[in-house]
């Protein structure tokens, strides 16, 4: 079931350890009021230990989980040791399963640098990012690294969210994208700088 009409929505979230990051990315999926369902990669649990929701483990497990509204993989069980092999899998399923219905799907990813390189990214993942929107599917992408994206990620950045970060080339990718850089680097631990890349507006918040 195609969407032709929405717009791209694709997040970057960008933040020290401990910044407020992962918190404003959970937060948001528990309180968006019209997702059909959120799709979350998760091979430490980190997600699922946080929410208390027990993730999928087999293919089995994926499509059973999409009654709740909440899809948690951790693929260790359906490739072990293959992690990014795993990551492949769950982005052609994420996509494919996208087109079912219709709505809103949020598809949160941390870290996506660790499946993909400044020069290589996943088909599989492409897809998503230059197309899901025909089936409705947003993204989330938790970092504390922007500078090891691929374009293919920044150069569909409509929304991004900055908490404190550290490092010339963090600050100089997302001052790339429109945040001032120092007062990215000065922000207090829990606040937030966020901009809409396509229409420059912006906001400021905390979460702690």
């Amino acid at each position: 079931m195609l969407q032709l009409q929405n717009r791209r929505s694709v997040t970057l979230l960008c933040g020290v350890s401990g910044s407020g990051k992962s918190t404003f990315a959970l937060r948001y999926l528990l309180n968006v009021p019209d997702a059909a369902c959120r799709f979350l990669f998760d091979p430490y649990e980190e997600a699922a230990n946080r929410l208390r929701l027990s993730p999928a483990v087999t293919a089995a497990e994926l499509e059973q989980d999409l009654a709740s509204g909440w899809v948690i993989y951790d693929p260790h069980a359906m490739f072990p040791g293959a992690v990014v092999q795993a990551f492949r899998f769950f982005c052609e399923w994420v996509y494919a399963v996208a087109e079912r219905g219709p709505g809103r799907k949020i598809f949160l990813v941390d870290e996506v640098w660790k499946y993909c390189s400044p020069l290589n990214i996943p088909e599989e993942l492409a897809l998503c990012i230059q197309t899901g929107r025909k089936r409705g599917l947003e993204l989330i992408f938790c970092t504390q690294r922007p500078n090891r994206l691929n374009e293919a990620i920044t150069n569909e950045v409509s929304e991004l969210v900055c908490f404190r970060l550290q490092g010339e080339n963090a600050l100089r990718t997302v001052e790339s994208l429109g945040a001032p850089g120092p007062e990215v680097a000065a922000l207090p631990m829990g606040s937030f700088y966020a901009l809409n890349c396509d229409t420059v507006g912006m906001l400021r918040g905390k979460v702690f």
